[in-house]
């Protein structure tokens, strides 16, 4: 059985929206109760390969889906971060992953800069997909890290770059509320 969810460009463009309204705050306000929630949207990612097949187990027609992805993420100090993302992966199955990791500012004289990386447990790599990704389980279940490298552009918005191993590049874009 597969979820059929609809395109994600209005619920991103929603989402965004909503985000840069609720960031929107004069010095004399309070800061915003998402202050501190950073949400993102990929529009594309890069795949190194073709999906052919490459193992008996893989299916004869195999193909790349359309990936998206909607995530939001929580500082819980200066460099950890907790999160959950939701998106359909490489072949249209809808994914989920929850994680906690670190982000540094590697580079003193590039603020602007940083470096994440994340693990958690992800769901939604099935049949006949799931060794698509290394320690994942028949039914779905697996875990996984993801390094990631990103550049705050303004202070709420930020372009990140995710290295999905040797699968491919995935492009976000972020908005951080402050």
């Amino acid at each position: 059985m597969s979820i059929a969810l609809p395109k994600p460009w209005p619920v991103a463009l929603a989402c965004l929206l909503a985000c840069a309204g609720a960031g929107a705050e004069t010095a004399s306000e309070a800061p915003s109760r998402l202050s501190g929630w950073t949400f993102g949207y990929s529009p594309y990612t890069l795949h190194y390969s073709d999906a052919k097949k490459e193992n008996d187990w893989e299916p004869d027609d195999q193909k790349h889906s359309y990936v998206w992805l909607l995530q939001a993420e929580k500082a819980l100090d200066e460099r950890h971060i907790a999160g959950l993302a939701i998106f359909s992966n490489s072949f249209g199955q809808f994914t989920q992953y929850a994680y906690y990791g670190w982000q540094f500012r590697p580079f003193d004289s590039m603020p602007k800069f940083y470096a994440k990386i994340t693990g958690g447990i992800i769901h939604g790599y099935k049949e006949p997909y799931e060794k698509k990704i290394p320690l994942n389980h028949k039914s779905g279940w697996g875990i996984t890290a993801i390094p990631a490298i990103g550049y705050q552009v303004t202070p709420n918005w930020g372009a990140q770059l995710n290295v999905l191993g040797n699968a491919g590049l995935m492009f976000q874009v972020n908005y951080t509320v402050r």
